[in-house]
């Protein structure tokens, strides 16, 4: 090519460069447009899978309290229907105080129940300590006294209790002869109950669930943080004032919170079932992070973003190398020796500057060029490794593995993935991940490997720490259904069995019984023997219902203090008063000393026996009430006794 015809040549190159510029760069355009389209909707995506888990969340604590408020409605109504009849009989308000203790106790949501006389004056309660107390200057009494009305549900706001409880009170009025004001029924509901609840529908460490009062009052969150209870949220705004104004019992909001500060995304539910005549509703509201929420989409946006510049650059990289390529060989077609030259001089470059480790062996195993990244990452000098057999490096426990790699490289075979250790300069090993073809004409092996030993040994640390976290996690699952004393079945366990089975004896038609335990004068134990006496009194009389229980699928359970629940699904009244007797006597014959009691010389306990077939109609609310109320017979009839729910089942001898 003579001077004068090498830029008329050059035109036509220099026109197709460009085109393959323009081609690259539409393309990273295009690729760039789908990354962005793609992040864009898995936003959208993030975003609305949020606003439905989190109202999902805020919705099942909705119906739980829901249920909860129209159960204590009912207690309501019931003490005070009974409060006539209570009060006619002689030491009636002492039984309305066990009534109202029972209750208390058989309802996990309510910490006390009182009845207050039109003064405020306490004359029946769950808590001995509150009768004759006077509370009419309290909120919750006076906004009866201000708007009477005996059908009308009261909510309190969130107020410190005289036992030094944060708690909120639901109220009904009684109402007197002639419909006026003759005093108040109370229930405050208890906040550690609550505050299971709230907790367990927590599904991340930043998630947050609050419950608070229509006027905008604090009253509970989870995690615990007190120094928001009672805050008042009803101002411009908030989140809470948005939803007020909104009219709708649901609504999702993204914002900064007034209480804390903080942007999050919360979702609000109002608690008022349509059955209940509140003068004033609860509020659940459920908030996550923004950040939090969106942490892994970030991350996955910068390592994405970081791909494509990656791949932009190594595109433009490699487009401009080609070219160059291209462009020198062009230049240098009439001097192929120097062209040869600088092949070589390249493929030595390039061993140079790569990161992965490259390596040409022969056939006998000895490696006969590499470049300089097996030196930084093993240790020797590349001088020490060229012409050595790559075998001596490799583990003992891999060397029959790679001799057998070999020889399919040898055969003709490709290597993929392949990995091994190697020992290092320092007497450690390295784990090396291989990609190998060979060229049996020539007699060699070309490999392009790289060091993942941390990437392994982060696996196997995450390994690891799964199996610790499943431990962990099952471990948590086991303590959560047993009593931490006892070793019996817990409340929560208890629940959730009397739940199921009463939907499963409803399906079939079978009967359900249950048995009420109490251990006798236990107080009086506690008081002549001490507290650690008593609790070691607790497991023994436990271990011995548990023993004494003979189907697998009969449950005893530590229904609170001395009390234990024995649930035996498909028994009837005579077979329930049968096991009742014998758990009775198994625990008298303990024969654990109790020079306190008035009913024997040793612990003892009564029972109360009780049997529904369930129904549409009924719940087991009744069952337990029927229980209660034949385990107060019992007491009522000298104790160390069965009495089911139809008719008394004679003492014990000598009781």
């Amino acid at each position: 090519m003579d001077a004068q015809s090498a830029p008329l040549a050059a035109k036509p190159q220099a026109s197709h460069f460009l085109v393959e510029w323009l081609l690259m760069l539409g393309g990273l355009l295009l690729l760039g447009g789908v990354l962005v389209i793609s992040l864009y909707d898995e936003h959208r995506g993030i975003d609305a899978r949020e606003r439905e888990r989190l109202g999902a969340q805020a919705r099942v604590v909705h119906d739980n309290l829901a249920r909860q408020l129209e159960a204590v409605n009912r207690a309501l109504a019931s003490i005070r229907d009974d409060l006539p009849r209570w009060r006619a009989e002689a030491g009636g308000m002492t039984r309305a105080s066990h009534r109202l203790r029972a209750f208390a106790d058989a309802m996990p949501g309510v910490r006390t129940m009182s009845v207050l006389d039109a003064d405020g004056r306490v004359v029946a309660a769950s808590r001995a300590e509150l009768l004759d107390g006077n509370f009419r200057d309290r909120p919750y009494f006076q906004a009866v006294v201000r708007k009477p009305d005996a059908d009308t549900f009261y909510v309190s706001p969130p107020f410190r209790t005289s036992l030094g409880v944060w708690a909120i009170n639901v109220v009904r009025m009684l109402p007197g002869a002639q419909g006026e004001f003759a005093g108040i029924v109370s229930a405050t509901l208890d906040p550690e109950e609550f505050a299971i609840l709230l907790e367990s529908v927590r599904y991340a460490a930043d998630m947050r669930v609050g419950l608070n009062h229509d006027d905008g009052s604090i009253f509970l969150t989870a995690p615990p943080r007190e120094d928001l209870y009672g805050k008042n949220l009803d101002q411009p705004g908030s989140f809470f004032s948005r939803h007020a104004a909104s009219g709708r019992d649901a609504n999702v909001f993204v914002g900064t919170m007034l209480s804390t500060g903080e942007e999050r995304m919360a979702a609000l539910r109002t608690i008022h079932p349509p059955g209940l005549r509140m003068d004033k509703p609860l509020m659940v509201a459920a908030s996550r992070d923004r950040d939090a929420q969106f942490a892994a989409w970030k991350r996955q946006a910068w390592f994405s973003g970081g791909l494509f510049g990656l791949l932009a650059l190594a595109g433009c990289g490699g487009l401009a190398l080609l070219q160059r390529r291209r462009r020198a060989a062009e230049l240098e077609a009439a001097r192929v020796e120097a062209a040869l030259r600088e092949k070589s001089a390249e493929i030595d470059r390039f061993f140079a500057v790569s990161l992965d480790l490259l390596s040409i062996a022969d056939f006998e195993g000895r490696f006969v060029k590499l470049n300089p990244a097996w030196q930084q990452t093993l240790g020797y000098p590349l001088a020490e490794l060229e012409g050595r057999r790559f075998v001596e490096l490799v583990h003992p426990d891999d060397r029959e593995a790679t001799l057998a790699a070999a020889a399919a490289l040898a055969a003709g075979e490709r290597v993929v993935d392949f990995t091994n250790r190697y020992r290092a300069a320092d007497g450690g090993y390295r784990y090396i991940e291989w990609h190998s073809v060979s060229v049996p004409e020539a007699g060699l092996l070309y490999g392009a490997a790289r060091d993942v030993t941390e990437q392994r040994l982060t696996q196997d640390r995450l390994r690891e720490l799964n199996d610790r976290l499943l431990a962990q996690a099952e471990l948590l699952h086991a303590q959560a259904y047993v009593d931490g004393l006892t070793s019996v079945a817990n409340r929560r366990r208890f629940d959730e069995a009397l739940a199921a089975e009463w939907r499963r004896c409803r399906r079939e038609g079978l009967p359900l019984a249950l048995l009420m335990i109490d251990i006798d004068h236990f107080k009086r134990f506690n008081d002549r023997y001490g507290h650690q006496a008593g609790d070691e009194a607790l497991k023994a009389v436990a271990a011995a219902l548990k023993a004494e229980l003979g189907r697998p699928y009969d449950l005893v359970a530590r229904y609170g203090g001395e009390e234990f629940v024995c649930l035996l699904p498909d028994s009837d009244l005579a077979g329930a008063v049968v096991v009742g007797e014998a758990l009775r006597a198994a625990v008298e014959g303990l024969g654990i000393a109790h020079d306190a009691s008035s009913v024997a010389a040793v612990v003892t306990v009564s029972v109360g026996a009780a049997v529904r077939v369930p129904d549409g109609d009924g719940d087991p609310e009744r069952l337990l009430a029927a229980a209660d109320a034949a385990l107060y017979a019992a007491k009522q009839g000298g104790r160390n006794r069965v009495c089911s729910a139809e008719a008394p089942v004679a003492a014990a001898a000598g009781s």
